[in-house]
């Protein structure tokens, strides 16, 4: 697991660069904290909490912004650790995997909190509870109680695992986009009339491994793109 954090975050510091090369000195923490509780709220619009219609449910969606809110999560970070391996041994990180097994000891959160989330039973609310205690952290900038709920977050929407090769793919993906001019407006985001975001997802069922999955999605767009 460590070593795929490691992926990741040297992944995210690849990508923050090639957007803007001196990300550190132009992006703040409230850039990437805002960027957080934003992929919040479009989580939660994937879920049925409008009393006034009927909405279904969609889980695919709602892994795909858990992995837009993992750049962002990161990315705030990376900003006090530019040494990836110090990154990923951080409290923030360790502060995740406590999120993500469970481990409710030792936390400076409000009990009330962990009360509400171990008592609800009902799935679709509990994962919008979770949603929006990570954008409350990120409002408030306490990035150990946003990153925390974020562990959890996972825990309850996507494997570790999924998560790793869904947030490679979308690494790869979001290399191609400034490649074929996203900044510019140039790129074309509708693929076959579907967002490349539910085209990525699509392809990552069918690979098991992180080389497959690059040579595939790269294969795929560039085509596409060309």
């Amino acid at each position: 697991m460590k070593e795929k954090l490691v992926d990741m975050f040297q992944l995210q510091e690849e990508l923050n660069r090639k957007i803007n090369d001196n990300w550190r000195q132009i992006r703040s923490k409230e850039d990437f904290a805002r960027a957080a509780w934003i992929e919040c709220a479009e989580l939660v619009d994937s879920l049925p909490w409008k009393w006034w219609k009927k909405q279904q449910p969609d889980m695919e969606n709602v892994q795909i912004e858990v992995v837009d809110i993992w750049h962002f999560v990161m990315s705030y970070i990376l900003l006090d650790y530019e040494d990836i391996g110090k990154a990923v041994e951080s409290e923030p990180v360790a502060l995740f995997m406590k999120g993500l097994n469970e481990d409710f000891r030792e936390l400076n959160i409000k009990g009330e909190y962990i009360n509400h989330y171990l008592g609800e039973t009902d799935r679709y609310k509990k994962i919008i509870f979770l949603a929006e205690r990570v954008a409350e952290g990120f409002l408030k900038q306490d990035l150990n109680e946003g990153v925390f709920f974020f562990g959890l977050l996972v825990k309850n929407t996507i494997s570790f695992e999924h998560l790793y090769l869904l947030y490679t793919g979308k690494n790869i993906l979001n290399h191609i986009r400034q490649e074929k001019g996203y900044n510019s407006g140039e790129y074309k985001k509708v693929i076959n009339g579907m967002e490349d975001n539910r085209y990525l997802f699509e392809l990552v069922k069918s690979v098991k491994n992180k080389k497959d999955l690059e040579e595939k999605i790269r294969k795929t767009f560039e085509t596409i793109h060309n």
